[in-house]
């Protein structure tokens, strides 16, 4: 059975194979589902909008690459969490980008696998 851990961590090697179905069945298919990205209207509520989101993510990201300064994965029984900082580089939507990802969110278990249902994402300062 597939730990908290792994599913995370593949998450994050999905972002950058642009792979939207992997990414899209990752995630929890109901009401309570959310996810907050950077920008400001960067909010889902509930599974409608999921894997739109996902296909708009991968078809507008280029050169992508993930470097990992610190992952912290937790599971109890059937719920799960995480913290992450990572240098992301990128193109977005034709412009390189560098920064700092600050990431939480909350996995469940479901019929076997973990499934996030809840990621939030936000930009941090560079590390001195």
């Amino acid at each position: 059975m597939p730990n908290a851990h792994d599913t995370v961590k593949a998450y994050f090697d999905a972002l950058v194979a642009k792979d939207a179905e992997i990414l899209t069945a990752m995630m929890l298919p109901t009401a309570h589902y959310v996810k907050i990205g950077t920008d400001a209207d960067e909010v889902i509520e509930g599974s409608k909008e999921i894997a739109a989101y996902y296909r708009n993510h991968v078809a507008s990201t280029e050169d992508f690459s993930i470097t990992s300064i610190t992952l912290d994965v937790q599971e109890r029984l059937d719920v799960g969490w995480f913290y992450t900082r990572q240098v992301w580089k990128l193109k977005w939507q034709g412009t390189p980008e560098e920064f700092i990802m600050r990431m939480t969110g909350v996995l469940e278990m479901v019929d076997g696998s973990w499934k996030f249902a809840q990621i939030h994402a936000s930009i941090g300062v560079p590390i001195s």
